[in-house]
């Protein structure tokens, strides 16, 4: 109601100039007050009515607005016309460039898409031919570079279909013991090469299900997993399952106090990723990103020089 008021100030001002002139005009004449009385009464209430007439229409235009029911706003006048027209045209150039930002990211992400696989078949022949190598270092050394290397490329692809809308998620029970080995088997190459031990009793967890997403659990434990070998130079990753989460522990260099708050942004890589040139600062990002996704989260905890433990809450 103020904005209204505010909005048709100029109309109550003209409203008292012409009260106080007739007064005046009274005055000057000496006439008697009774017909401004009656005059000054009648223009009150033709105002009050012609007032709350346009309030009321004002109001409704202004909830579609407000709703962004812009079509089934009725120009009042031709600037409101003109205002229309130009805001419509914004509107249609809007659209355009939404549908062309589409079709790029959509030509962009088939683009990643066939390179990912292009790469992997390469990959797949090296791996093949680094295990002929009878130097047992040098084979271990080769085979842990092309895991992070696939990794790589998976992150690429992870990345990719985490920033659109259209991701296939499915969720059905998953056996965690099954995501854990699954995980566990391809990063075996990554904790030798670096002699860390593991500690995963699946027993302990057996029978334990989850209704989430395999894949993205898998990627978000997998990512996990390297960043705990990646930051650790000895001792034991040691990976509990429990009807919540999945937790992994590592007796690596840990994270600062104050890098916690930030380790879940883009591009963040902190005291740690900046010793370490090789980081990215996108693993984590993607994990918290992925997980969210699913309806889980992921929960970190840690101090310098005694480790990390990261928890990956299942779907809420």
């Amino acid at each position: 109601m103020s904005k209204y008021l505010k909005m048709r100030l100029p109309y109550v001002m003209g409203w008292l100039i012409i009260e106080v002139v007739s007064l005046l005009v009274f005055f000057l004449y000496d006439l008697t007050l009774l017909p401004w009385v009656h005059m000054s009464n009648i223009l009150l209430v033709v105002l009050l009515i012609c007032g709350f007439v346009d309030y009321s229409k004002i109001s409704r235009k202004h909830k579609l607005l407000v709703d962004n029911h812009l079509d089934m706003v009725e120009p009042s006048n031709y600037i409101e016309e003109t205002f229309m027209d130009i805001i419509e045209a914004e509107r249609d150039n809007a659209r355009i460039a939404k549908d062309k930002a589409s079709s790029d990211y959509n030509d962009m992400l088939e683009y990643y898409t066939v390179w990912a696989h292009q790469v992997k078949t390469p990959l797949a022949g090296l791996s093949l031919t680094v295990q002929n190598i009878d130097d047992d270092s040098l084979r271990q050394t080769l085979q842990s570079e092309l895991v992070r290397t696939e990794e790589y490329v998976d992150m690429v692809m992870n990345y990719l279909r985490l920033q659109s809308n259209d991701s296939d998620y499915v969720f059905v029970p998953v056996e965690i013991n099954d995501v854990v080995r699954q995980e566990v088997r391809r990063m075996r190459t990554l904790f030798m090469s670096k002699k860390i031990g593991l500690s995963f009793d699946p027993e302990v967890s057996e029978g334990v299900k989850a209704v989430t997403d395999r894949r993205w659990l898998e990627f978000a434990l997998g990512q996990v997993l390297a960043n705990a070998v990646k930051y650790s130079n000895s001792g034991v990753v040691s990976i509990s399952v429990l009807p919540e989460y999945i937790e992994v522990k590592d007796q690596g260099i840990g994270i600062s106090e104050e890098d916690l708050p930030r380790i879940f942004e883009k591009g963040y890589t902190g005291y740690n990723g900046r010793s370490d040139k090789k980081s990215t600062g996108i693993g984590l990002y993607l994990v918290k990103k992925a997980m969210t996704s699913i309806g889980g989260d992921i929960v970190i905890t840690s101090k310098i020089g005694e480790g990390t433990c990261v928890k990956l809450v299942y779907k809420k």
